[in-house]
């Protein structure tokens, strides 16, 4: 292990504290824990609804119907 690298918890610990999605996130930050957990379902909700803009991406290009 290079004098770099983190051990596998504290890896995940520093993933979790990073992602807003994660209870950590928020108790990192002094949140208390049962604020902290509604949040985090909060941004779990956030990140599976379904954005505006899910159409076909193809739609419009400047490319469309050209050749060559």
């Amino acid at each position: 292990m290079s004098k770099h690298t983190l051990p596998k918890p504290a890896q995940d610990n520093r993933a979790n504290q990073l992602n807003p999605a994660h209870p950590a996130y928020y108790r990192s930050r002094g949140i208390p824990e049962p604020v902290a957990d509604q949040q985090a379902e909060r941004a779990r909700e956030d990140e599976r609804a379904p954005k505006a803009d899910d159409g076909d991406r193809t739609e419009g290009c400047h490319w469309e119907g050209t050749e060559g």
